[in-house]
């Protein structure tokens, strides 16, 4: 099966699918890595992140916080890893506002903190808009059922 790879490239977001997976990437200088997926085309439809930072190890099923800092505003995840999988209504909702946030923002970067590891990395905001969508039309829409 072919596909276009979604690498991050100049610290710009990127847009690929695979494997029946729509992903929209961003990369930064330290190589950390922040992505957001809709596996609309698996039995499976649940949309989700990675959040990949080169110094932090979490366990196997380690739960770590993530608060994402957009325009000011917190948005709070619970990571199991790297990973978030926006199953149940509340996730939807919590990752539909993440994804929208994102879109909208007319900074030029967001923030992910790590109470837990008292680190952060910072992200840019360029071609997000592009490659997110906005309002109804976002990447998630195939893979949100509206709850």
């Amino acid at each position: 099966m072919s596909g276009t790879a979604a690498l991050a490239v100049d610290f710009r977001w990127t847009l690929g699918y695979g494997q029946g997976t729509l992903e929209a990437n961003i990369e930064n200088g330290a190589g950390s890595t922040f992505s957001i997926y809709c596996p609309a085309g698996s039995d499976d439809k649940t949309p989700g992140m990675f959040i990949t930072v080169a110094r932090i190890k979490p366990q196997v099923k380690e739960i770590v916080t993530a608060q994402i800092i957009i325009d000011g505003k917190n948005h709070p995840f619970l990571l199991d890893g790297s990973q978030f999988k926006a199953a149940g209504r509340q996730n939807q909702w919590d990752f539909r506002e993440l994804v929208n946030a994102l879109a909208a923002s007319n900074q030029k970067s967001f923030v992910v903190e790590f109470p837990k590891y008292q680190t952060q990395e910072t992200f840019s905001l360029l071609d997000v808009r592009k490659t997110l969508g906005t309002a109804k039309k976002t990447i998630i829409r195939e893979c949100d059922d509206g709850t």
